[in-house]
């Protein structure tokens, strides 16, 4: 008998607050450690006494937590139940936040934060928010910085502070050793610890037999399909059948193992079930109905692979690389840099040539230089050139719009 896990389509859609420590307070009335309450759009919620921590509890998981003396006002709050739509933004009014997404953003999907006019936008990452101290970091991937009123957008990456009034980049060890606050940055990391193992434990439970069994369910309806689903570690056979779906069969299956695959999106490239993540997006770049969508699952695969590289843990490398070539296509279409996405100057001597030769495949295609000598001060190279775009685009047309007001 194969099991529907039906849960996923009846399970409460709401968002939560939860105090860890102290107290906090939910537009004016005062709640206690452990009491885990409903929000919704244009609650205010901010932390009282000193140390306290209120997690916000997003409905696909992800969290935001506010440190003691934050306050927030929340203006959306909605996650469809097939997790394709969510919209979450807020307004961050004090003090400072810490954000852990663990679902990767469709095109119709987004997560916002709010500073004054500046707006955080993100489809995937960690990243934090110091009002008070004016900058964004981001811990992994990237955040877009837009200003609302004059319209100009920059493109944050990860280990790169910048100040979120003039959106110039702030020095790296300045802020290192003076601005960013260590205890906060190690309690959050020891709480996202925590939510990951909690996550792979409900994958565990999810798949505690053969986790084709859940795509057989889904894929019922396509006989076709079906039978060729003899093992999800192989998907060769079913991309052909898949091949022959017309165009809202392939929409219909897209929907349904995209519920799947957001379960998975969390997990880094080290993770033993990191195949499976594989796998699942595998089939949704053969089902894909929306060329944004596509983009997105394609750029969230460098990122694994960013992921391995930072870690030295090449192990799925090939794996990864294969599921780019299968949409060489596409890539060329995007016109994509890879040096952009990896930062290969973190590569130690003893994982050099394998590497070079894992990534040869993808080499045109992807603009990539694998010429390490060129490459060995990329971050510092990669640092000075935005700081310079910022200074020479950005400066001059903030400066304007100051004048003007």
């Amino acid at each position: 008998m194969i099991e529907t896990y039906s849960f996923y389509y009846y399970h409460d859609t709401n968002s939560y607050a939860l105090v860890v420590k102290w107290a906090w307070v939910l537009n004016d009335s005062v709640l206690k450690s452990n009491n885990k309450t409903k929000i919704k759009a244009w609650d205010v919620v901010k932390t009282i006494w000193s140390q306290s921590i209120v997690v916000l509890e997003w409905w696909d998981n992800s969290i935001t937590r506010l440190w003691w003396d934050t306050q927030i006002v929340i203006k959306e709050s909605y996650v469809s139940r097939d997790l394709s739509n969510i919209k979450v933004s807020f307004n961050l009014v004090k003090w400072k936040t810490w954000n852990f997404l663990l679902s990767v953003l469709s095109n119709w999907s987004y997560f916002k934060e709010y500073i004054d006019e500046v707006e955080a936008w993100v489809r995937w990452t960690v990243f934090e928010v110091n009002r008070d101290k004016d900058y964004v970091y981001v811990k992994n991937h990237e955040v877009s910085l837009l200003n609302t009123k004059t319209s100009k957008q920059i493109t944050v990456w990860e280990n790169t502070p910048i100040s979120i009034k003039t959106f110039t980049l702030l020095d790296l060890q300045n802020f290192l050793n003076s601005i960013q606050d260590w205890a906060w940055e190690k309690i959050n990391e020891k709480l996202d610890s925590e939510l990951v193992v909690e996550m792979k434990s409900t994958l565990l439970e999810m798949h505690k037999n053969n986790p084709v069994n859940v795509l057989v369910w889904f894929f019922s309806q396509k006989q076709s399909v079906i039978n060729a689903l003899n093992s999800w570690k192989d998907l060769s056979s079913v991309s052909k059948k898949i091949d022959k779906l017309s165009e809202e069969q392939k929409k219909e299956v897209y929907d349904k193992i995209f519920l799947i695959y957001q379960k998975y999106n969390f997990l880094p490239s080290s993770d033993e079930n990191y195949e499976k993540k594989l796998y699942y997006k595998e089939a949704l770049l053969k089902t894909s109905y929306d060329d944004k969508n596509t983009e997105i699952l394609l750029k969230n695969s460098l990122y694994d692979i960013n992921d391995m590289i930072s870690s030295n843990n090449l192990k799925n490398l090939k794996d990864s690389v294969n599921l780019l070539l299968s949409n060489k296509d596409k890539l060329k279409e995007l016109n994509i840099n890879f040096n952009d996405y990896v930062d290969l100057s973190v590569v130690p001597d003893s994982l050099k040539q394998s590497l070079i030769n894992s990534l040869q495949p993808l080499k045109e295609i992807l603009n990539i230089n694998l010429n390490f000598d060129d490459i060995k001060n990329f971050s510092d190279k990669a640092r000075l050139k935005m700081d310079e775009f910022l200074q020479e685009k950005v400066g001059p047309l903030l400066n304007n719009f100051k004048k003007s007001e």
